[in-house]
């Protein structure tokens, strides 16, 4: 069993079931840290990762990701453990968003908006943010299993009901006779949100350089990007960890350049130079293109 089934097991639900985003995140700490001292090969992958990069890799620094890495179970599954007030309250308290919404309301004035994230920090926390701006958001992803898919979507339709945030669209990709291509296209035509993450290795992906390394990436976002009108405006956005609270920090993208995928991953670069361990990427297989 992986990282993400144990901290989402039955039993790791009901533990947290009604406890605050802190309380959550302790429980799911103490059975993180037994995960990893079961399954010593996965720290041994984050080893080998950050060696690869050039980046420390002590002891001390792989217990930092393996935390982090913990982190983001905390912040994807305490949304669905309570009300959607509860996940208000929590964005408004530790999150620092009113430069990045004063930037994506600017944008949203002349056309879309595309957002591209890397698995960083407090990535689950980024449409959640761009909902109570009251923004309409548009979220590409995958969910693991149908029962995660139906839980999420249920919680998202009771946060817009509660009046508290605008509605979150799903373009799920991977389902039989999905067009998730044409659907992103059909959003940035729109005066709309459309998130998705640039880190991932798909077909459509190309070699980019990060710490000095061929790196598979951009997940096609590129060619999206040919096909859009000049009145698309690109962001990479990164979740910053600070302590118990977070900084949402929007990085501009030139969507005309010959090289969008790799600004993405300069941006990545840049983050990542002071915020490293919060990779979530630095646990798994990364895709070298090399």
């Amino acid at each position: 069993m992986g990282i993400s089934k144990t901290l989402q097991s039955t039993e790791i639900l009901q533990k947290i079931a009604g406890k605050s985003f802190d309380e959550t995140k302790e429980i799911l700490l103490e059975a993180g840290n037994v995960y990893y001292a079961q399954n010593v090969e996965e720290s041994e992958t984050i080893k080998q990762n950050l060696a690869s990069f050039g980046l420390p890799s002590d002891e001390a620094t792989i217990k930092e990701v393996r935390d982090n890495i913990v982190y983001h179970y905390a912040e994807k599954i305490f949304p669905l453990t309570g009300a959607p007030a509860q996940l208000a309250e929590f964005i408004k308290e530790r999150i620092d968003f009113s430069k990045a919404q004063s930037q994506i309301e600017t944008a949203l004035k002349d056309g879309a908006v595309l957002i591209a994230t890397p698995h960083f920090g407090g990535v689950e926390c980024i449409t959640p943010t761009i909902s109570l701006m009251k923004v309409p958001a548009n979220a590409v992803l995958k969910f693991s299993t149908q029962n995660l898919s139906d839980r999420i979507r249920a919680f998202a339709d009771n946060m817009e009901k509660s009046g508290l945030f605008a509605k979150i669209n799903f373009i799920e990709l991977g389902k039989p006779n999905s067009q998730g291509a044409l659907a992103m296209a059909q959003v940035l035509s729109k005066k709309e949100v459309l998130f998705s993450v640039f880190d991932e290795e798909t077909p459509y992906s190309k070699p980019v350089n990060l710490f000095n390394k061929k790196v598979l990436g951009g997940a096609g976002l590129d060619k999206l990007l040919k096909f859009a009108s000049d009145n698309v405006s690109v962001f990479t956005v990164f979740m910053i960890r600070h302590g118990k609270n977070y900084e949402m920090k929007l990085l501009p993208i030139d969507p005309k350049s010959d090289n969008p995928i790799q600004q993405m991953y300069n941006n990545l670069e840049s983050v990542l130079r002071e915020h490293y361990v919060q990779w979530y990427f630095l646990h798994e297989e990364i895709p070298f293109a090399e």
